[in-house]
């Protein structure tokens, strides 16, 4: 039986910033979510706990549940009523990702696999160590139409 990993959490705007501020050589990614318990938030976080140990030298991951901390929507531009939104941060500055979705800003539709989500970390990482503030994903995802 394997061993669960949870995504680390962070229950309040101070302690948002204070990742923010103190991580100065890794991206962080931030996930957001109102429901935790939605089945496109579930799998992101699935893809999202098994790249972590991947990408550790060069990002990390931390969940946000807008319901614990409900001004996070407001201050990070996150749409609540999204099932999770990811958000992307290098040197507490917010890094935008080109994923054929339209919204740069936010990934609000779930990468398949974790292979893809190690290649956006590095693509993320690379750039923002170039002091560019857009990355474009090496994959595009389906925008349902």
């Amino acid at each position: 039986m394997s061993e669960v990993v949870l995504l680390p959490s962070l229950d309040s705007l101070p302690a948002i910033y204070r990742v923010l501020e103190t991580e100065t050589e890794r991206v962080v990614a931030l996930r957001f979510t109102g429901d935790s318990t939605a089945s496109d938030c579930i799998f992101m976080d699935e893809v999202l706990m098994r790249t972590v140990a991947r990408v550790h030298r060069f990002g990390v991951v931390y969940a946000v549940d807008l319901r614990l901390v409900p001004q996070a929507a407001q201050r990070f531009g996150v749409q609540p009523w999204r099932t999770f939104s990811l958000q992307f941060f290098f040197r507490a500055r917010p890094l935008k990702v080109d994923a054929g979705t339209g919204d740069t800003a936010h990934l609000t539709r779930p990468v398949s696999s974790v292979r893809q989500m190690v290649d956006l970390f590095e693509v993320v990482y690379r750039q923002a160590k170039r002091g560019k503030g857009l990355a474009v994903a090496p994959f595009r995802l389906s925008t349902g139409a």
